[in-house]
């Protein structure tokens, strides 16, 4: 989820400090040295004074907790609304009725669709949809990865194969910065295994990523990866190094980073904003593109696409006046539209339904049986009507504990627990056609 700060992955996990708001940092396992993103996390976490958690719609425990300024930040950005159909499903397990989604024929490592993409953007044209590399099979159905920056084989080769087992062909994994080698194992057998990676750049607080990041993006997209997001819900005070959200510090961060992924041969993320957020993530959006034409920096985007987390809370899986939930990625299409005059891909590397959660307090929260039902709806509309820019939804996480993870306040949101039972939405998966 987050960043390390939402680490991760983080975003799942700005919202969650809610209930964990008196909870202590998880400490080291005895015997287990601390890894550098755990030690990262453990000093997030002293510094908020609470556990850090993955943001779903925290705005209003959240605002209580953060600093007095924070309020002044997000009103300085564009404020322009957003009209999205209100429209829901007739009830919750009959999807809308859309345009059936493409279904893209090219492998999880197409032999030369990034070369002609970069001729493309070579030439100031933006890349075609139908040029973004998809894996085989293709049903929309992601997964974020282990909540660390690196695994053991074992863990690789245990989660590599349940995520098979649960048909899902995107997966969302953290790396170190522009670190070469961690996840090259990872890389390998998600691939094999018809997977198309996406890789989350791990910086804290916007700070430049450490390395050479376009060296590392040749070294990986030869692999067959070729989604990189670099930073992570910009949206959200715990991200920021003064606590204030901020459009034009996440462009100053994004662009050079950009432009390192685009010169290595990769697909640059654009977004990946907490839903809500400190700064609402729709005012966010709205004004980074407009920043971005000012900069004269869209064709970055040439080669780009949205990340997006889209949780659901405790509301039914339809489409919302408020632009939240699972059909987000309608309000993001709608803006991406109007700022760049075209659809860009959007690729939602967080989203699930956790049990306990009640974001809305005039509905129920959250039991085990929604939770299914509701990550069963939203597979299943990806799988069978998703749009041709929509390109995956991921639950956050496959595992936490179980899969090397220090951080207990991720343990509610792991499909496979340290104690060797699973969430039901695995067996749900498992059991959904793919």
């Amino acid at each position: 989820m987050p960043d390390f700060s939402n680490l991760l992955p983080p975003s799942a996990a700005a919202v969650q400090a809610r209930r964990a708001l008196s909870l202590p940092t998880p400490a080291t396992p005895a015997g287990r040295t601390p890894t550098p993103f755990a030690a990262a996390l453990a000093r997030a976490n002293a510094a908020r004074q609470k556990p850090y958690a993955s943001p779903l719609k925290q705005q209003q425990q959240h605002a209580a907790a953060q600093r007095a300024q924070t309020s002044i930040s997000a009103k300085a950005h564009t404020t322009s609304t957003t009209t999205t159909s209100t429209s829901s499903l007739s009830k919750p397990s009959t999807p809308p009725k859309t345009a059936a989604p493409s279904k893209p024929a090219a492998p999880a490592v197409p032999d030369k669709p990034i070369d002609a993409a970069a001729q493309a953007a070579d030439a100031g044209l933006p890349m075609a949809l139908s040029a973004y590399p998809h894996p085989n099979g293709d049903n929309g159905r992601g997964m974020h990865w282990v909540p660390t920056t690196k695994q053991s084989r074992d863990v690789v080769d245990r989660f590599v194969a349940e995520a098979q087992r649960m048909g899902v062909k995107w997966v969302t994994f953290l790396n170190d910065g522009a670190n070469i080698g961690d996840n090259d194992y990872l890389v390998d057998k998600l691939v094999g295994a018809g997977i198309q990676p996406i890789m989350r750049l791990y910086s804290q607080q916007l700070q430049p990523i450490k390395g050479d990041v376009t060296a590392m993006v040749q070294h990986y997209v030869a692999k067959g990866v070729h989604y990189f997001q670099p930073f992570n819900e910009p949206n959200l005070s715990v991200e920021q190094p003064d606590g204030v959200p901020s459009v034009g510090r996440y462009l100053d961060a994004w662009i050079p980073a950009a432009k390192a992924i685009v010169r290595g041969g990769g697909l640059v993320g654009f977004g990946s904003l907490a839903p809500g957020g400190d700064m609402n993530d729709i005012d966010f959006l709205q004004a980074a593109l407009a920043g971005l034409k000012q900069r004269g920096a869209t064709n970055l985007l040439n080669r780009g696409w949205l990340s997006m987390h889209n949780y659901t809370h405790n509301h039914a899986i339809e489409e919302r006046a408020d632009t939240d939930g699972f059909f987000k990625f309608r309000a993001y299409h709608n803006i991406v539209r109007e700022a760049l005059g075209r659809d860009l891909p959007i690729i939602g590397t967080e989203g699930g339904t956790f049990v306990g959660e009640q974001e809305d307090k005039t509905q129920p929260a959250v039991d085990a049986r929604k939770a299914v039902e509701m990550a069963q709806q939203a597979y299943t509309y990806m799988r069978d009507q998703r749009e041709p820019w929509n390109f995956a939804y991921s639950y956050w996480t496959i595992a936490n504990e179980a899969g090397g993870g220090n951080d207990a306040s991720f343990r509610e949101h792991a499909l496979f627990r340290a104690d060797g039972t699973t969430n039901p939405v695995v067996s749900a998966l498992r059991a959904l056609r793919a």
